[in-house]
């Protein structure tokens, strides 16, 4: 393990973490912000990424409507997508229709495919959010709920990469991700279980303590399935990092990719099993 880059790492999770954990707490336009920031520059850095298979998509339409999309899930809800996905399906086709450069058969779904991944997955976050407002529920405690799920990523993360490091033997998915290894997967799914757990007991309102494990399950497996789906895309275009905007971090796409994946399924849990 490089402990300096460990070091640095350490660093901008403290400086940025905390922030992280107060719009989630705070919740309404401050999580909204936050969000929106993240899927822009999510948006922004998955282009970056296409281009280099060739591909010629087009950042003001994926932007504008990836913007929509998070702004549409914060005031009215998932019942608002319908109208803007096909809105945004008819804007690319027509865009692809009169631009010759390039493959409209690439050009159409990677210019397609951010407007629904990040703002959606990403911007679930927002409806877990608000889901005191629908179920009679006190509005903070589903702050808490997210930044229950937030640590237990966090520690998977950090446990994956430790245990991996000095215990890893067996290497997960190698011709994805040539570092990760079984040891370190399992270490981070158990940690961050009883992540989940000690959350429980110190600070969640208004869950089950079944419900906490299973979301402490959710991070600890499909938080590390959305790090290995970026690692397929990086492989892919032969890069290391998505960006270099955050030191030893890589980019946005880097640093949120777990819970970009895990936070759509933490939603469906809560909204379809417990509520």
């Amino acid at each position: 393990m490089n402990l300096k880059s460990f070091g640095i790492r350490t660093i901008i999770a403290l400086i940025f973490g905390p922030l992280i954990i107060l719009s989630v707490l705070f919740g309404g336009y401050y999580l909204l912000g936050f969000v929106l920031l993240v899927v822009i520059l999510s948006v922004y850095e998955f282009y970056k990424l296409a281009e280099k298979k060739q591909t010629f998509s087009n950042l003001f339409i994926g932007e504008i409507f990836s913007i929509a999309v998070v702004l549409s899930l914060f005031f009215y809800g998932v019942e608002s997508l319908i109208p803007l996905i096909m809105l945004s399906m008819i804007s690319v086709f027509f865009w692809a229709l009169y631009r010759p450069k390039g493959s409209p058969t690439l050009n159409v779904p990677v210019t397609f495919f951010p407007i629904l991944y990040f703002p959606i997955m990403f911007g679930s976050l927002l409806l877990v959010r608000e889901l005191p407002h629908t179920y009679d529920i006190p509005y903070g405690a589903a702050g808490k709920w997210l930044m229950m799920m937030v640590f237990a990523t966090w520690i998977c993360d950090t446990a994956a990469y430790i245990f991996g490091s000095y215990f890893g033997k067996h290497k997960l998915i190698e011709r994805i991700s040539p570092n990760k290894t079984i040891e370190g997967s399992a270490a981070g799914f158990i940690f961050s279980v009883l992540t989940a757990w000690g959350c429980h007991m110190w600070f969640i309102d208004g869950l089950r303590l079944v419900d906490s494990l299973v979301i402490g399950a959710i991070a600890g497996i499909f938080g590390q399935y959305g790090d290995l789906f970026e690692s397929m895309i990086k492989r892919d275009v032969g890069v290391k990092d998505s960006s270099s905007l955050i030191p030893e971090h890589g980019g946005v796409l880097d640093r949120f990719d777990s819970l970009t994946f895990s936070t759509p399924i933490v939603y469906l849990y809560l909204k379809f099993f417990v509520f």
